[in-house]
């Protein structure tokens, strides 16, 4: 985890809160009674009966100097100096003493206690009472939470992976507080860092139009392409091509130089899913699954767009865009990028984390003499508008315990401590949560730089504890290094993003996808890279797709199916 108080999404926020006076949690009785089963006697919703969603009020995160605040819906602001001012999104300790028990994700080592622990010491203090976490390594995660469900000893909150086996059952079980009532409309307004998540989180993350969390919000978009502009003008262009047959022509002729300066490049290294995906997006192909004009839900695969869109790959390698080794690169994690920073490769698909966070960007420029990466927007196959699979929205949530929501009040309560957790960029909650206690994780430079004390054991009590799973809205942070790349990057970013489109089977919890995934896998790539480097014919296609609906893509389908004709 970073220190930095303005990461991207794993660097979550606190927002503004406001706390409910005792007339307010009054007036809130009823409904936060019936929503959680108990003290108004009504009944609890059934998570399996579908309701139209009540969507929450969305309110943009405060503004914060220096921030660049983009138009575009889902576009994350992109901050490019310090915060130099910090304000104090929350007025009141959301807790009146007591504890707050929670069910979150180690990362890393466990932390120290408090008071040895001065991050610790410094959370209850600001909560107001004591923060008591069960802190389980994520690889056993699933399995302990199953575990603390059947003892009946649910904590008060819970990151909870809703589409796997153990999340699903627990919501229809009536584990979770249904809190959609509690959030609808200008209800959430009384929590105003919660406002803050966006529409696209909510929806996503809805069961049957039921809201059993706080969704921990994704960007829109997580990968990009980039390229060497540098090897485009010297094969002779000077803006990106208009459509797919001009972005042909260009890489075969960006890899028929073999060398630029005396360094020998290719077109493209890897073949794997992160190119796919560019080239989905150039013919239209869709959402990996997707609803046809006749209402029938079918997967990317069986579109006539997905096969043009290996008819294309193939074009690619026989024109030798693609490096000899690009089956095995695909395997091989991050050698693809190290080989674009290295000025091996003319294009790269990579995320923020990526070309900022690892530097690739910058690296690419000072590494390769003459080298001028930029992001790109690539062109649709007919010079049309391209189409982007948006991300999920959303991974994972923070789930109430349907016991505690019983008292009216403990909910409101819990609700503020995720409201506290999740303060904005430029709040003194998000500073805290997120880069520590000042003089033992970090201490304020001049300029309002951040400066970490590098201690490991200091950073490590923070990050262990931090991992609550209610993040801030997504943000960027570009360090003084890579400004130069901002305004290309978020040039790049917005029209892809204004390009996303949202699968339908989004949140949905599918266990033959769980189970047949592996099978599926195998499948895809045995095809796609056998038709892509000619050892298989684009005419077995349809041989393709019948043993993808063998292994499993059928009953992926019908669980599908099934639980879309649940939705409202």
């Amino acid at each position: 985890m970073s220190s930095a108080p303005l990461g991207p999404r794993l660097d979550a926020q606190l927002s503004r809160r406001t706390f409910l006076s005792l007339t307010g949690i009054a007036a809130l009785s009823v409904t936060l009674a019936s929503c959680s089963g108990g003290g108004g006697g009504g009944a609890r919703p059934n998570p399996r009966e579908a309701v139209a969603l009540a969507l929450p009020t969305y309110v943009a995160p405060r503004e914060v100097p220096g921030g660049i605040v983009s138009a575009v819906e889902g576009m994350p602001t992109i901050y490019t100096q310090p915060i130099q001012e910090y304000y104090d999104s929350v007025t009141k300790a959301p807790l009146s003493g007591g504890k707050v028990t929670t069910f979150q994700v180690l990362w890393g080592a466990p932390p120290q206690k408090a008071p040895a622990n001065e991050y610790w010491a410094g959370l209850n203090e600001r909560l107001g009472g004591t923060f008591e976490p069960t802190l389980v390594a994520f690889d056993t995660y699933n399995e302990k939470m199953a575990t603390t469900i059947a003892s009946g000893n649910v904590p008060d909150l819970l990151f909870v992976q809703d589409t796997n086996a153990v999340a699903a059952k627990a919501i229809n079980d009536g584990v979770f507080a249904d809190l959609s009532e509690v959030l609808a409309g200008d209800e959430i307004l009384r929590w105003p860092n919660l406002a803050n998540v966006g529409s696209n989180a909510w929806k996503a993350s809805a069961k049957n139009g039921h809201l059993f969390g706080i969704p921990n919000e994704d960007p829109y978009l997580t990968n990009f392409p980039a390229i060497r502009w540098d090897l485009m003008q010297a094969a002779g262009y000077e803006e990106m091509p208009a459509d797919a047959a001009g972005f042909l022509e260009m890489m075969t002729a960006v890899a028929a130089l073999k060398s630029v300066n005396g360094k020998q490049h290719w077109g493209i290294g890897a073949f794997d899913g992160k190119l796919q995906a560019v080239v989905e997006w150039m013919f239209r192909a869709g959402t990996t699954w997707q609803l046809d004009d006749s209402g029938k839900l079918v997967n990317v695969i069986e579109t006539d767009a997905y096969a043009d869109v290996l008819e294309f790959h193939t074009q690619l390698w026989k024109a030798g865009v693609y490096h000899p080794d690009a089956l095995a690169l695909g395997t091989q994690g991050n050698k693809a990028a190290e080989m674009f920073t290295n000025g091996q490769l003319a294009i790269t698909v990579d995320s923020f984390n990526g070309y900022f966070g690892a530097n690739i960007l910058r690296d690419t420029v000072d590494i390769t003499e003459g080298a001028d990466p930029r992001m790109f927007v690539p062109p649709a196959v007919d010079g049309g508008e391209i189409v982007v699979q948006r991300n999920d929205g959303y991974w994972g949530m923070v789930s109430i315990s349907a016991k505690a929501a019983e008292d009216p009040e403990r909910l409101a309560e819990l609700l503020d401590v995720v409201n506290y957790w999740r303060a904005p960029d430029g709040s003194t909650e998000a500073l805290f949560i997120h880069t520590g206690a000042e003089g033992y994780n970090y201490t304020l430079g001049e300029g309002g730089v951040i400066e970490d004390l590098n201690d490991e054991t200091a950073n490590n009590d923070r990050a262990a504890l931090q991992w609550l799973g209610a993040f801030k809205s997504p943000s960027f942070v570009v360090a003084p290094t890579s400004v130069e790349f901002v305004e290309n990057f978020q040039q790049t970013l917005e029209p892809l993003i204004a390009a996303t489109v949202p699968s339908p089977v989004v949140g949905l919890y599918n266990e033959p996808n769980v189970s047949e995934g592996s099978k599926l896998a195998a499948v895809d790539t045995d095809y796609r890279n056998g038709i892509v480097s000619g050892r298989m014919s684009l005419d077995q296609l349809d041989e393709y797709r019948d043993a993808w609906r063998k292994a499993g893509g059928d009953t992926v389908r019908k669980a599908y199916e099934t639980a879309l004709a649940e939705q409202v």
